[in-house]
């Protein structure tokens, strides 16, 4: 089914050319939604003024995100994010924050998905942005990512415990506790024979007041 854009769509075509795509996709979406008008022998006059109409709409068009670009690629474009002592991002940049960055710098609002940045920002420094704001319009836009909020790196390698540290007087006392644990087993059984001789020498006491009394009583 041939049909006239009144829109660019991205992999279809540019406004004002006529197209052929398949009939469903053009009644069920292209068509209802005003992006084009289907192309008939009947209406052929009022298509080619159509076609003229937006074609000079389309140029309109170009020169306008061609300011914008021109505007975008003389600013100076600054992303601030937090990172360490020697520069290292805490995460890493995205398309969202070059987007916010050039608003705030330009005043020109883009959408993020016609950004294409390196994925693999996590560092301060210089880097280029891609932008396709047009068919027809495309830049680069240099910017600077400034550390902030810098914050000192964990060493890679703990250092070694020093002389009487935490680690060793642990150990010492580990040490101890097992001597006293040792200890005790030997001195209960010291103090069991000490109570059993001191009940030996008890009975033996004991016996020899049985033998005085019997002794006085056969007198």
């Amino acid at each position: 089914m041939k049909i006239l854009l009144k829109q660019d769509i991205d992999r279809i075509g540019r406004m004002g050319e006529v197209v052929e795509v398949a009939g469903g996709y053009a009644r069920n979406f292209l068509v209802p939604r005003g992006l084009a008008v289907e192309v008939t022998r009947g209406r052929m006059k009022e298509i080619e003024e159509q076609r003229r109409v937006l074609e000079v709409k389309g140029a309109r068009q170009r020169e306008q995100v061609q300011a914008v670009a021109d505007k975008m690629a003389s600013a100076k474009v600054v992303i601030k994010a937090r990172c360490s002592a020697t520069g290292k991002l805490f995460g890493s940049i995205t398309n969202r924050q070059v987007a916010t960055a050039i608003e705030e710098r330009t005043g020109e609002e883009i959408d993020r998905h016609k950004i294409a940045i390196d994925d693999r920002i996590r560092s301060v420094g210089h880097y280029h942005a891609a932008i396709k704001l047009h068919p027809d319009v495309e830049l680069d836009v240099e910017f600077e990512v400034e550390g902030e909020g810098f914050v000192a790196e964990e060493p890679e390698d703990a250092p070694e415990a020093a002389p009487g540290s935490s680690d060793e007087v642990a150990q010492k006392a580990e040490v101890q506790a097992d001597t006293t644990t040792a200890a005790e087993p030997e001195a209960k059984a010291e103090t069991e024979s000490s109570s059993e001789a001191k009940a030996e020498t008890e009975s033996s006491s004991e016996a020899t007041a049985e033998t005085e009394s019997s002794s006085e009583a056969t007198e």
